[in-house]
Parts: C-alpha cells; structure tokens; sequence
C-alpha cells in the first residue's frame, strides 16, 4: 500500500475524480464532502496526506485545519481553491499546509505533489 489520503471536497465531481484517480495509483482512499466530516474522519483514522478544498460547507479548510488539535496531531495537507485568498494563504501556511493549488489544476503536477509529500511523509 503507497499511503492512506483523505480527500475533503464538497464538489462531487473533483471528489470522485480524485478518489478514483488514486486508487488506480495504489492509495487507500477516504473521502468528506464537507468541514465537519473531514473533522471526524481525522478523528477516526490515521492518513499520511489530506487534500482539501479550502471552502467547503460546516466548517472551511482552514477552520479544518485550525481544529487539528482536536485530533491529536498534524497532518501534512495539500489545499485546493478556486480563489486567489492571499491572507488564507498565508494562515495555512502558518498551520503547516505543504502545497496550495488553484482549480482548475493540473492533475499531473497534482499526482506528482501527492507521490513527494507520501514520501516525505514515509521517510520522516
């Protein structure tokens, strides 16, 4: 098994696609369609990676993340937006998000972001 991503997006489409496009990868693959699911889900299960939307319904990705400590740990995180928020940028950077990327974006450079942060992720 490469690694165990939850993937938090309230969009079904971007969801699925990206569910489906790593497991063909060779990942475990979870998935919450909003803030409040993507809080339990960190509270039930242990991931390597969270790939998030930044706006989602019950609570943001950066409420998401500001409520870390409710789980227990920090979990390496790769934010998406469709929105240029330079100040919510720099608040996630600040509570530890590894990489941003702008919808739409390039599945490639997607899929190649997920595979170094699993491996950083593995080797420490």
């Amino acid at each position: 098994m490469k690694g165990r991503l939850l993937i938090a997006e309230d969009e079904p489409g971007i969801r699925n696609l990206l569910a489906q496009l790593f497991r063909a990868q060779g990942y475990t693959t979870d998935v919450a369609v909003d803030g409040l699911e993507t809080i339990e889900r960190l509270k039930e299960t242990e991931y390597d990676l969270l790939l998030m939307d930044v706006n989602m319904p019950g609570r943001t990705g950066l409420e998401v993340l500001r409520h870390q400590d409710e789980v227990g740990r920090r979990i390496r995180t790769i934010l998406m937006t469709a929105l240029d928020e330079k100040e919510a940028m720099e608040e996630a950077k600040r509570l530890g998000v590894v990489a941003f990327f702008g919808k739409p974006f390039d599945i490639f450079e997607l899929k190649k972001e997920v595979t170094v942060q699993i491996s950083n992720d593995v080797s420490g």
